[in-house]
């Protein structure tokens, strides 16, 4: 089984947010997912958690 993990980065490419301070503010009032220890200090975010996360966000409707 492959999981794929994202950097900080890649993550906020995906979902269009410029900040590390708006993820980890998000992640601390928990609206966005939790990344992982990847050890050495690298965290990653899996790739199906951010997926999930873009997929239930409510659509809005004009």
């Amino acid at each position: 089984m492959h999981v794929a993990l994202l950097t900080c980065a890649e993550v906020m490419r995906l979902v269009g947010i410029k900040s590390r301070t708006t993820i980890w503010r998000r992640i601390q009032h928990k609206t966005f997912p939790e990344p992982v220890d990847i050890g050495d200090g690298r965290i990653r975010w899996r790739e199906a958690d951010i997926e999930h996360w873009i997929n239930t966000l409510p659509q809005r409707r004009y």
